[in-house]
């Protein structure tokens, strides 16, 4: 991809947050100053339907890349399992 402007490649950006085990109540008045105001409402039915609850894993992106380029190569190998070219009809012996 390195030169070639129009190819796109996947972009993989890795944060590292530290949170706070708590805040004290000036930080809280900082961080509503600055953050977008409150949802009063909160979330409809509709909204809460939509929601599924999932664990977040860490991911070895080296070696998600090493598992996806095996399942590649063992696609390629399937083929080279199998005999090539069709097989011909032979007459029957009498």
């Amino acid at each position: 991809m390195y030169r070639k402007p129009f190819l796109k490649g996947k972009l993989y950006i890795h944060f590292t947050v530290d949170f706070p085990d708590s805040l004290t109540p000036d930080q809280v008045k900082s961080l509503e100053a600055v953050l977008p105001p409150k949802n009063p409402s909160g979330l409809t039915e509709m909204e809460l339907d939509e929601c599924e609850e999932t664990t977040l894993h860490d991911v070895n992106i080296e070696e998600e890349m090493r598992r996806k380029q095996q399942a590649q190569n063992e696609a390629y190998d399937e083929d080279d399992e199998m005999p090539g070219g069709a097989q011909r009809v032979q007459c029957a012996q009498q």
